[in-house]
C-alpha cells in the first residue's frame, strides 16, 4: 500500500453519516496523517508510516484519546475505551483491524456515550 492508497481509503470514509469532513494534515513519501472530523471537539486521527510499518487509529474527544488501535511492525494493540492510556495485548487487542472496522467501533462508542 502506498500513502496515496491510504489517503484514498481514508477519504472514502467521508461517506459515513457521522463523518463531517476529512482533512490531510501532513503527507510525505512514506507517511500520511489525517483527521476525520465528527464535530469540532471530536475526531478520528489516522496515521501511517509505510516505511516503518506503523498504523495508528485514534478517537479523540476534547484533545484526549478515548480509544485507539495501533500497529507497530505488524503487531497490533488496542487502547480500550475504558482505559485509553493502557495497551491491550489480549487476543481482542491484537486483532488486525481496517479503518472501516475501527470506524464501526468508534460509532458504537459514540452511540454508547450519547454523542451520536
Amino acid at each position: 500500500m502506498t500513502t496515496d492508497d491510504f489517503e484514498r481509503e481514508v477519504q472514502a470514509a467521508d461517506q459515513l453519516a457521522f463523518i463531517r469532513r476529512v482533512v490531510t494534515l501532513d503527507k510525505a513519501d512514506h507517511a500520511v496523517k489525517m483527521r476525520l472530523y465528527i464535530d469540532h471537539e471530536c475526531f478520528v486521527q489516522v496515521y501511517t508510516n509505510i516505511g516503518k510499518g506503523l498504523i495508528s487509529f485514534t478517537l479523540i474527544m476534547n484533545r484526549i484519546r478515548i480509544y485507539g488501535r495501533d500497529c507497530e511492525g505488524g503487531s497490533w494493540h488496542r487502547h480500550p475505551h475504558h482505559a485509553p492510556k493502557t495497551h491491550d495485548i489480549s487476543a481482542e487487542g491484537r486483532q488486525v483491524v481496517s479503518l472501516a472496522q475501527f470506524l464501526v467501533e468508534v460509532q458504537q462508542i459514540l452511540q454508547t456515550e450519547g454523542i451520536l
